[in-house]
């Protein structure tokens, strides 16, 4: 009996120690579980980075007009921008010659003062194939051929996809990677939200930046043409008795209500560009794509590619201006020689910081 009763003894301090092994154990394995929970289950509970958001923009395009129209029909007119638009959320031009057969030219046609263009319907497949997605009609030549020549410009336009700006009151949107971009298209001439009217620019960037996840961008037709108009001046531009812009102060004006990139064109010449508050100044970019007739000498034939990286909240991280030059009658040509860069370069000193003009170097 006394043997037994030790058996039992012992058999019951074995299963004791077993049981607080067995506790100890699942102590133990429990608290590695207890942390995993504590961590993000799911990618959607993870606080999210949104990626920057890529410009290219070019100055004037006018892709031929008729009697004067390019041999292959303009199917090769982007053919060697085209690699630099690819990937690119935002492609953004002037479009200075009417997509339309219809209406009535607007303006007697005198050389050195006035030009009519009109440009086949056709051709905006070109625009569509090279990847733009947003054009400013806010120019002298928007409505070369009136109101039915406009109207269906901006038909054909809808019908690929790509949008317009530069209507009165005219916020045109676009919408990539998670965000909601605003283009806001000003010009001096009639139809236009006008480019003189600054206290009009800074409502509108106002009304289009009170919207979340929102970049605005601010295009304007403005300065004095020509070689002899390429660096910006103080004050108001006029060009043949036509009050063009005073482009600073506006391009001031504009980033302080919220505008996140202002993008200028109109000169027909580049001009210098700033950074202000983090925000990317172009003053001009010049003509990029012109067909016969237009003067693609010297400097007038620069045709700068401006592609530029904007964080979500809108300030610059990246640009680079890849130099082209036009040519008669066809489309912009890689330029090996970076003329565009160097000649903008030069005219932005003082008003970009040494890492801004490094970046224009290529550094």
């Amino acid at each position: 009996m006394i043997a037994g009763k030790q058996q039992i003894k012992r058999a019951l301090l074995i299963i004791s120690v077993i049981t607080l092994l067995a506790s100890a154990a699942c102590a133990h394995t429990s608290r590695p579980v207890q942390a995993a929970a504590a961590e993000p289950t799911s990618e959607a509970s993870k606080p999210t980075q949104q990626k920057a958001i890529h410009f290219a923009a070019m100055g004037d395009i006018m892709m031929g007009t008729e009697n004067a129209l390019p041999a292959d029909g303009g199917v090769g007119i982007f053919k060697d921008v085209k690699p630099y638009l690819a990937g690119r959320d935002v492609v953004f031009g002037n479009l200075e010659g009417p997509l339309t057969d219809r209406g009535k030219a607007t303006k007697v046609v005198a050389s050195g003062r006035a030009y009519v263009f009109r440009t086949p319907p056709g051709y905006g497949a070109h625009l569509k194939d090279a990847g733009f997605t947003m054009v400013s009609l806010a120019n002298n030549h928007a409505n070369d051929y009136g109101p039915e020549g406009l109207a269906q410009t901006r038909s054909v336009l809808e019908g690929l996809g790509i949008r317009h700006t530069g209507a009165p009151g005219q916020i045109a949107i676009q919408h990539t990677s998670g965000m909601r971009v605003a283009f806001i298209g000003l010009a001096p001439n009639t139809g236009c939200q006008n480019i003189n009217d600054i206290p009009g620019a800074v409502a509108l960037v106002k009304k289009a930046a009170q919207a979340p996840d929102t970049l605005v961008v601010v295009s304007f037709h403005g300065g004095a043409e020509g070689a002899g108009h390429m660096r910006l001046p103080d004050g108001p531009e006029t060009y043949l008795g036509e009050k063009r812009g005073n482009l600073r102060k506006l391009s001031y004006a504009v980033i302080d209500a919220g505008a996140d990139l202002v993008i200028g064109h109109g000169p027909h010449v580049p001009r210098g560009l700033e950074v202000y508050k983090n925000r990317l100044i172009a003053y001009s970019l010049g003509n990029f794509a012109t067909g016969a007739g237009i003067n693609v000498q010297g400097a007038t034939g620069l045709a700068p590619l401006l592609l530029a990286d904007l964080s979500p909240s809108g300030e610059l991280l990246r640009m680079e201006i890849v130099s082209f030059r036009q040519q008669h009658n066809k489309g912009p040509k890689l330029d090996a020689n970076k003329e565009a860069a160097r000649v903008m370069l030069s005219l932005s000193k003082g008003m970009l910081d040494e890492k801004w003009a490094k970046a224009l170097r290529g550094q």
